[in-house]
């Protein structure tokens, strides 16, 4: 893509067009391999005179790989047809499970997943006989097998309820305490699958809960995906707590969910420490997680200050603003102060968020400088939705302070219609008072 990019609009056009006659050409000599076209077209690219050359040379690089790529593709599918009726499905069902691990592309991965899942729906004993033994040898195998969609289909659909609750028996069977790993994780998958569905949620509490101890790290991380909609019991909380502690990256990452919608607000002194211990943790994915994972349930003085400042980090900014002080219900003047600022962002993305923020949870303390920091920032927004916002968050803290600057955009010329409008409801209130 960089040389592309490089060769410019030359390089589009030439890429859109029908086969040319450098590709019949190139078609003409001996076999190159696409890393040779692509090293050729590469040194080409770099010589101004060369660039038309290297553009049709790129085409040809293309060219064959969508050709390459269907070709696997629909190779792919008849092998899959050539194990089956050849009765050698356990070497095929193992060829396309490890296949699907190793593809080298989206496209491949599709196919393979494709076919795996065709397998599962003939052969289900057969897959699940596989991922026993691809599980011994690798710890996360099974997380790319596919769940049993003939199974979460049955639950889902409304018309027969006898048929919904053989299946989700059959569900509840794949917990058992003999069952290994493999097949419990498929039940994990396919309960995610079902959660929408409408049966007693709560029964497959006891049966999820005890694979937080688990020693396989992707039952552990799957069961703290499900644990919110099965459990909801407080009394888990200790237990989701230690796992900030998980050896495992993968569950550190499901933990702050968890302990959020469990907790639902309650609970802040556990809570909150456990949190901020996440957002403290050395990898990066598991920090963005936790942020991603709240909306404003907790807030403290310390707990405040430390999502300020992990809002001036430029790799959190963002996600701390939209997820986290942006959202919290009651906010204090340090928050309120975060968001103000924030106002100025030329980014809509982020100033829009805040000013959205500050429409709602504002304390009485922070009232005065809100308003203060919304008068000097409305004046100078551009953006259209970011100032409505602002207006609509002036509203809950306008004083008379405001009545001078919404008196001039009513009497504007220049102000549109939308916002006289909505500076007249913030005088009308102001009237009532």
């Amino acid at each position: 893509m960089r040389c592309l990019s490089h060769l410019g609009g030359v390089a589009v056009l030439l890429l859109i067009g029908t086969p040319s006659a450098y590709s019949q050409q190139v078609a003409t000599q001996p076999e190159k391999s696409l890393r040779q076209l692509f090293l050729e077209a590469e040194q080409l690219s770099k010589d101004p005179d060369k660039q038309e050359q290297a553009a049709r040379m790129y085409q040809e690089v293309i060219r064959r790989h969508s050709y390459n790529e269907s070709v696997v593709s629909d190779s792919l599918k008849e092998l899959a047809k050539y194990y089956e009726d050849s009765d050698q499905l356990e070497k095929g069902i193992r060829f396309f499970a490890l296949g699907r691990v190793r593809a080298s592309t989206r496209s491949q991965e599709k196919v393979f997943k494709d076919i795996m899942e065709a397998y599962y729906l003939k052969h289900p004993k057969l897959v699940l006989k596989f991922s026993r033994e691809l599980n011994q040898a690798s710890r996360t195998s099974l997380h790319n097998f596919p769940a049993s969609n003939e199974l979460a289909k049955s639950i889902l659909q409304r018309k027969d309820k006898t048929l919904r609750e053989k299946s989700l028996k059959q569900l509840r069977g794949l917990f058992a305490p003999g069952s290994d790993d493999a097949t419990k994780r498929a039940g994990l998958m396919t309960l995610q699958q079902v959660l929408t569905a409408k049966f007693d949620h709560k029964s497959f509490g006891p049966l999820v809960v005890p694979l937080l101890d688990s020693e396989d790290e992707l039952l552990r991380a799957m069961a703290l995906s499900c644990l919110p909609k099965v459990s909801g019991n407080i009394d888990d909380l200790p237990k989701i707590v230690v796992m900030t502690e998980d050896e495992s990256k993968r569950v550190r990452q499901k933990v702050g969910s968890a302990l959020i919608y469990i907790a639902k607000g309650k609970d802040a002194e556990v809570v909150i420490p456990a949190l901020m211990k996440l957002m403290q943790d050395e990898e990066h994915d598991v920090i963005r997680s936790t942020i991603r994972s709240m909306w404003g349930q907790y807030t403290s003085p310390e707990f405040d200050e430390f999502l300020v400042g992990l809002s001036n980090e430029t790799k959190y900014h963002h996600i701390v603003i939209y997820h986290c002080l942006s959202t919290i219900s009651k906010k204090s003047p340090v928050v309120c102060q975060r968001l103000v600022e924030e106002l100025s962002d030329p980014d809509w993305n982020n100033s829009g968020r805040a000013a959205w923020g500050l429409t709602y949870g504002v304390t009485e303390e922070a009232k005065p400088l809100v308003e203060a920091g919304l008068l000097k920032a409305i004046p100078e927004e551009t953006n259209s939705y970011t100032r409505k916002q602002e207006f609509r968050a002036l509203q809950q803290v306008a004083t008379e302070k405001s009545r001078d600057y919404l008196q001039s955009v009513v009497d504007s010329d220049l102000e549109t219609d939308q916002f006289k409008q909505l500076a007249a409801g913030v005088l009308s209130q102001l009237d009532q008072e």
